[in-house]
């Protein structure tokens, strides 16, 4: 390097970082003077370039912010763009999955005559007339259906005006024509015309086709409006078409329509449905039980897993008497699911169906107090609470709580919920369970009386008062000492069914004819060998004999088909006190109060088990216990003797 030239430094442009070695080798070998000249050049370069990296740095670091969010914008914008893009995927698969789900009738604008149109009766106001008139058929049948008919609108998309650009096409009109592609609508269109000589006809089309016209006076467009309306309903919702022309009492017509049913079916499960309902309206509408009950069986043939079918099945043998095939029912009504529905998919047929069944399942394995606590969602409202109401206090006097069946029956009375044909029921119960007989005996007539006239076909009224209420009368009437009269009512019942066997077994066992008590707790027992109250009525019977172990064995018998009933525990329990072993009828008592806790009689006895097992004090509470409670006549007495 020669003595002119400036060595360059770090930062000043040239090469980075000298050489240490060198740079000392020429100042070593340099004059005083030259070494001093450059090392004050040197100290003022550094000074100069200190200077500018302090101007420098804050332009850098600015820079590199800017760049930092330049970056970022960029990021942002890249998801802006992912999001934006995403959305408007999100929105199309949307907008095409809610037009495959679209479905029920869209009325389109009728064509009507110049004359109409001037007079007010548009197109439009024709056409919202029929919407109006087919949205009140539709409500109206939901209200009696377990089934949801299907939307009803007009059709306004034509007043919406946002165009899609450069193509002239409305949202609407794209709207429109993804649900027509892709949906399950039907469209009603037709128009009104003039016939002259003051006649004007009406015709209404289903999807183009199926076309039918309407005449009538200019001065009944109304009357021809509704007409229209029924008969689009029933094309369009053929099922509750046949619920609506019942629930305004046209139970001919609607026979007439539910008799077409199997022939619109398409398959199995709309074929099972068909039968189901005309099951259904056989039964209420003819009362011909017989009839009904093949067409419910064809039904669960069809396709098992509709619960509709099993429904109807349930309440026609529950009708008869039939109380096996009635249980069997309420079993498979328990596996059913909401998803093998097709038909009820949309509304809460299938849990209404499972909460009567359960409630029937706990009536015919005498759980009555399980009952009596169920949750009621769908039973309990409406019209369905006036009786539900006052079934529970039903359930409260057969679980021996007289108390509570009356506080029961003063709240659905206070509450305006008064079954006709439940009340009755309700207080035959309260008067059995207090051993009042003859006004047991006036509230099963009444009961008779109200199922015969309040049933909507009398045939099916004379088949219900004959195998719900007679057993009912004949059982009050023997227990009175009427044997005469008992016998009258329960010889006109039928043969198989199970209250009416029961009630015969149990007169003659009044009576002492025991053989033929037996006989008929057998031939119970035969048709309907699950259920528990044969056993317990031929127990008590044998507890009469004094035939303890047999008694027990029946007691047995019952609690193993249904453990919760309480009445065959407590029977167990005395049967156990009579063979002296009152100390075994305890657990049997403790068991029973689980499912009956405010029978007298069941602390009464518990009271005696404790007493002979040495337990006094406990026996004490028992009867104090009893004493609180409801108690007939003959346990009063049987109370004072032993506390």
């Amino acid at each position: 390097m020669s003595e002119t030239e400036e060595p360059e430094v770090a930062g000043s442009g040239g090469p980075v970082g000298a050489d240490a070695a060198a740079l000392a080798l020429a100042l070593g070998s340099a004059s005083t003077a030259i070494a001093d000249e450059f090392l004050a050049q040197q100290t003022t370069l550094s000074r100069l370039q200190a200077e500018r990296c302090r101007h420098e740095i804050p332009f850098e670091h600015s820079h590199l912010r800017w760049r930092q969010f330049e970056d970022r914008m960029k990021g942002a914008t890249r998801l802006v763009l992912v999001a934006v893009g995403a959305l408007l995927l999100g929105a199309i698969g949307l907008a095409i999955w809610e037009a495959r789900q679209a479905e029920g009738l869209v009325v389109d604008a009728f064509s009507v005559p110049p004359a109409f149109a001037a007079s007010g009766v548009t197109a439009d106001v024709l056409a919202d007339d029929l919407t109006t008139r087919l949205a009140a058929i539709r409500d109206f049948a939901n209200d009696n259906s377990l089934a949801r008919s299907k939307d009803v609108r007009q059709d306004r998309d034509q007043d919406i005006k946002v165009e899609i650009p450069d193509t002239g096409i409305s949202l609407s009109q794209v709207w429109r024509y993804l649900r027509q592609w892709l949906g399950h609508e039907r469209r009603l269109g037709g128009n009104l015309r003039d016939l002259g000589g003051n006649r004007i006809a009406l015709t209404a089309a289903l999807d183009g086709d199926n076309a039918f016209t309407l005449s009538g006076r200019s001065d009944d467009l109304e009357g021809l409006e509704q007409q229209a309306a029924e008969q689009i309903f029933a094309r369009v919702d053929p099922v509750n078409y046949v619920l609506y022309l019942r629930g305004k009492g046209r139970s001919g017509e609607g026979l007439a329509a539910v008799a077409r049913l199997p022939l619109l079916a398409t398959n199995p499960t709309e074929l099972s449905e068909a039968y189901s309902l005309w099951a259904n309206a056989v039964h209420y509408g003819t009362g011909d039980l017989a009839l009904a009950g093949a067409r419910a069986r064809l039904a669960i043939q069809l396709d098992p897993k509709t619960a509709a079918s099993h429904m109807e099945f349930m309440g026609v043998a529950s009708a008869l008497g039939h109380d096996e095939d009635a249980l069997v029912q309420a079993r498979l009504i328990r596996g059913l699911r909401k998803e093998d529905e097709p038909v009820w998919r949309n509304s809460d047929g299938v849990a209404y169906v499972k909460e009567l069944a359960a409630f029937n399942l706990d009536l015919l394995t005498g759980d009555f107090l399980h009952a009596l606590s169920r949750p009621c969602q769908y039973l309990c409202v409406g019209v369905a609470s006036r009786s539900v109401d006052l079934q529970r206090a039903e359930y409260a006097a057969r679980t021996h709580d007289i108390g509570r069946s009356r506080l029961l029956t003063g709240e659905a009375a206070a509450a305006g919920a008064l079954d006709p044909v439940q009340l009755p029921r309700a207080r035959y119960f309260m008067n059995a369970a207090a051993a009042d007989w003859v006004a047991a005996a006036v509230s099963a007539r009444a009961y008779s009386a109200a199922i015969k006239a309040n049933r909507s076909a009398a045939r099916l009224g004379e088949v219900e008062a004959s195998t719900q209420a007679a057993p009912l009368l004949a059982t009050a009437l023997a227990r009175g000492g009427d044997f005469a009269a008992a016998h009258r009512t329960i010889d006109a019942t039928p043969a198989d069914c199970y209250p009416c066997l029961l009630a015969r077994g149990n007169i003659d066992a009044l009576e002492k004819n025991w053989d033929a008590a037996d006989s008929w707790f057998a031939r119970a027992v035969a048709v309907a060998p699950s259920i528990p109250f044969a056993h317990e009525d031929r127990g008590r019977s044998l507890l009469a004999r004094a035939r303890a172990d047999d008694a027990i064995a029946q007691f047995t018998l019952a609690n193993q088909k249904a453990p919760h009933f309480a009445d065959a525990l407590e029977g167990w329990g005395e049967a156990l006190m009579a063979k002296n072993q009152s100390h075994l009828a305890l657990a049997k008592f403790a068991e029973a109060e689980k499912y009956a806790p405010n029978w007298g009689r069941l602390h009464l006895k518990w009271g005696e088990a404790l007493f002979y097992s040495g337990r006094k004090d406990e026996a004490k509470a028992q009867f104090a216990r009893a004493a609180k409670l409801d108690l007939t006549l003959t346990e009063k007495a049987e109370w004072r003797r032993v506390s």
